[in-house]
């Protein structure tokens, strides 16, 4: 799989030097192919029906985000920063499949999920803190 970033516009987002554009509403934002070291790493394993993140809190900053599908449907990944409408969204990946990115992150507390028909509401969801 190529590598990509995702950047999330609610959080005022510059990563690799690609401004990710603030539009309106809960339109979901992606920023393509950068070339970056991330200062913290989070993998999220998507299984039915759970997201187990790799740990819980993160520094602010660049975030290397990895997503890994374990379970035996297809899964994708949404992070939305909480109070805000905006949200990241990785691609569906399919069983086996893995997905790298770079986020840049502020602090705050951020939601995941996964956006499949009833994943969500199966449980197929978790919190993530970004602190200083």
């Amino acid at each position: 799989m190529r590598r990509r970033s995702i950047g999330l516009p609610c959080a005022a987002v510059l990563a690799f030097g690609l401004l990710a554009s603030a539009g309106a509403g809960a339109r979901a934002h992606r920023v393509a192919l950068a070339t970056a070291s991330a200062g913290s790493h989070l993998q999220v394993t998507q299984v039915e029906y759970r997201l187990i993140l790799s740990r819980g809190t993160v520094r602010a900053g660049l975030v290397g985000l990895e997503a890994i599908d374990r379970g035996m449907d297809p899964h994708d990944l949404r992070l939305r920063a909480a109070g805000s409408r905006r949200e990241l969204v990785t691609p569906q990946l399919t069983p086996g499949q893995r997905w790298d990115g770079l986020v840049y992150l502020r602090p705050g507390r951020y939601l995941l999920w996964c956006s499949l028909p009833e994943h969500a509401r199966l449980g197929m969801h978790a919190t993530l803190t970004v602190t200083h």
